[in-house]
């Protein structure tokens, strides 16, 4: 088999055959000695003499004169220098905390760790050409100006769908052609400058009307109505609904900037939902008097865990519960009920089963799957109900149907925005069942911490 039939071929270089050569020649010298012997030209003693010198020589040349051991050169593996090079590569992919892999000249991932494996979802990458693992056509690019030129560069790139942006670093390796990639997460910081201007986009909107008002009494009292003392209570009285309503507007962006911001992090500590909910409806309880109505709980008979954050479930229960009341009549009735439901979807009917028929609109797809058991809340008055129209835009920021639901009612816009941001890092879902003239019933459900049971909460 040729050289460049296999890379494992080995060529040797071979000593020359020498030892048959000087027996031969040894064994002829000594025979010529024994003839000159026997013809008296030489004497026995001489002849003994003679040979032994002329033997003892010959073995000290050859001796003295053997080549070094043959060396044995490997075609196609690596020098232990290069071997070296190489385990030491791959020793830092695997040691870096972010996701890095490394570049071969020929075009292969040869080294990649298992954070690179979690990002472009594939779980054996090492061995595979970069077109197919790295499917970021910019990436690609890069990756050959960088084997080419040697100059280091940086490229933004998003994953998934679109909502997370990582930074890649990307500069040349030890080998002629090998490039070095290194992933940065730059989702929180993108997902905290877009929350900023978006933060600052709807508090200037929202924040308009409120301080025109404030302005224009100010003028008012400063002006015409300086002297006239009997109006100023009215006066200070619009002032401080507005002030009380920009206070509320403010807090509800920073806690919907604040949920934004984390949304991408699944929260892991577990909870009670039951407990949630119950020291959630007593600081409720003082609300519902004021409103004279009814807050009436079921399914509060057994604890009900999930992985979740306490504060933000609260708020989910809060903003329900008492979005709820406001639309509630007087001597109305709230009605909320949670339960486990063998799956997800069964969760989702559970949620928004209403009294009557109803239309009914998901606001939020659960990103968990359908499968998967899961603990369920519904939340559910007899106001005036919501227009089907209005439905599929519940959850947008600052959209707010009082119109359909009993007439002026004070708020933010902001309660079910937040609602859904927290049931989507909890990976649940939001939805909304209603029919007008007859209420509206909203729900949530998220997976349980642990499996349960099937059971039947019909």
């Amino acid at each position: 088999m040729s050289v460049s039939d296999s890379q494992k071929t080995k060529r040797i270089i071979r000593r020359p055959e020498r030892a048959q050569d000087f027996i031969v020649l040894t064994v002829g010298s000594a025979g010529l000695l024994a003839l000159l012997i026997a013809s008296g030209a030489l004497g026995i003693v001489e002849g003994i003499m003679a040979a032994i010198v002329l033997i003892a020589g010959a073995l000290a040349y050859y001796v003295g004169s053997v080549p070094p051991a043959p060396r044995i050169e490997t075609i196609g593996e690596p020098s232990g220098a290069e071997s070296d090079v190489g385990t030491s590569i791959q020793a830092l992919v695997h040691a870096l905390p972010f996701p890095a892999c490394y570049i071969s000249p020929e075009g292969r991932v040869q080294f990649a760790n298992q954070q690179a494996s979690s990002l472009f979802r594939i779980n054996k990458i090492e061995g595979a050409l970069k077109s197919v693992i790295i499917r970021q056509p910019d990436v690609l690019s890069a990756t050959e100006r960088v084997a080419q030129t040697g100059a280091g560069e940086r490229i933004e790139f998003q994953t998934g769908e679109g909502d997370e942006l990582w930074l890649a670093h990307l500069t040349q390796g030890p080998e002629a052609g090998s490039v070095f990639i290194v992933m940065e997460d730059r989702t929180a910081v993108h997902r905290a400058e877009r929350a900023r201007a978006d933060f600052l986009a709807n508090a200037s909107h929202e924040l308009r009307t409120p301080l025109t008002a404030l302005a224009g009494f100010i003028e008012t009292m400063l002006g015409p109505a300086r002297n006239d003392r009997d109006s100023w209570d009215g006066f200070l009285e619009i002032m401080h609904q507005q002030t009380d309503r920009m206070r509320h507007l403010v807090a509800d962006l920073l806690s919907l900037s604040r949920i934004e911001f984390s949304e991408h992090r699944a929260p892991d500590t577990v909870i009670d939902f039951s407990e949630v909910l119950s020291r959630t409806i007593l600081s409720l309880q003082p609300i519902a008097n004021d409103a004279n109505v009814r807050l009436e709980l079921s399914g509060m008979d057994r604890p009900i865990p999930i992985t979740a954050k306490w504060d933000e479930i609260a708020q989910v229960v809060q903003n329900l519960v008492s979005n709820a009341i406001k639309y509630s009549p007087a001597d109305g009735e709230v009605r909320v009920e949670i339960g486990m439901a063998p799956s997800m979807s069964e969760a989702s009917r559970l949620a928004t089963r209403h009294r009557h028929e109803a239309t009914r609109s998901t606001l939020l797809q659960p990103r968990a799957s359908s499968e998967v058991p899961a603990a369920w809340m519904r939340v559910e008055d007899k106001g005036q109900g919501i227009a089907r129209q209005h439905l599929s835009r519940l959850g947008e920021r600052f959209y707010r149907v009082d119109e359909s639901r009993g007439g002026e009612i004070e708020g933010t816009g902001l309660g079910l925005a937040i609602v859904k941001h927290i049931m989507a890092r909890h990976r649940g879902g939001l939805a909304v069942a209603s029919r007008e003239g007859d209420g509206a019933s909203f729900g949530v459900w998220l997976p349980v911490a642990e499996e349960s049971e099937d059971q039947d909460d019909d």
